[in-house]
């Protein structure tokens, strides 16, 4: 007798629920101040609020832009480069050894201590956000390109050089599609990476986008509109990392 199996999407959405559940019902029984908690009907309120309200939070669309700017222009770039210096580290031995000690020291060292560097050489605009996001993303995307071009079984790429492959088409025919999956792997961490390397130049840097507007929802103690935008954030990250998944899936196909 085998026993009931639930779908995983029943049972991640029942633990969802059971998660909202609990959190509304302890909000509102407890004696716990609404400065530091509300519950999630109130969040949710709030979210439609600042989606429709003009004056909900300080032009929301304005820095929803600026976020999704930023975010869109750190990932391509942490992408290509990444992807770029990983193929020249899996590539050539001369390469590897010079760099990839390197890499793998700037990979240990916590990107934040690089931020005020970053500031005082470009200043606190949208280029250092930027930039941020690349320094946080790129190394996932380095290590996993190297990685899944190195484990290209042998045997394929001596079985094309057989049929008269030359090394590029070898690269886009036989490696590159052997690697895709360890590849992909990391650029999709490398697009959470981006989102939180942006989002923390933005908080450490109160100026515009998503931080900002988290930032000014704390300090003003507004704190159903914080949890509110902590929302939004989550929900337009969940969103972006479903198409970068639906993207992985097309090219592994």
């Amino acid at each position: 007798m085998t026993g009931c199996r639930v779908p995983p999407v029943l049972a991640r959405w029942a633990i969802i629920l059971a998660v909202l559940g609990l959190w509304e019902a302890g909000t509102r029984l407890s004696s716990v101040s609404s400065l530091l908690i509300v519950p999630p009907s109130l969040i949710l309120w709030n979210v439609a609020r600042i989606a429709v309200e003009a004056g909900a939070v300080p032009d929301f669309y304005a820095n929803a832009l600026v976020t999704i700017g930023e975010i869109a222009v750190a990932y391509a770039l942490a992408a290509l480069i990444g992807a770029l210096i990983g193929i020249a580290v899996a590539g050539s031995r001369i390469i590897g050894d010079a760099f990839e000690p390197i890499l793998l020291v700037l990979y240990a060292i916590p990107k934040i201590i690089f931020y005020p560097v970053i500031v005082l050489m470009i200043g606190t605009g949208y280029p250092a956000k930027v930039i941020f996001g690349i320094l946080v993303a790129i190394f996932v995307i380095i290590f996993n390109t190297t990685a899944g071009l190195r484990q290209v079984d042998a045997n394929y790429v001596r079985l094309a050089r057989s049929l008269g492959y030359g090394r590029t088409k070898i690269f886009f025919k036989v490696e590159l599609p052997a690697a895709a999956q360890t590849i992909l792997a990391g650029l999709r961490l490398g697009f959470g990476y981006t989102i939180i390397g942006v989002l923390t130049g933005e908080l450490l840097v109160v100026n515009a986008g998503f931080g900002y507007l988290i930032d000014w929802a704390s300090v003003n103690y507004h704190t159903a509109e914080l949890y509110a935008l902590i929302a939004i954030t989550l929900v337009l990250g969940v969103l972006a990392n479903s198409l970068v998944s639906r993207v992985e899936r097309l090219w592994v196909k």
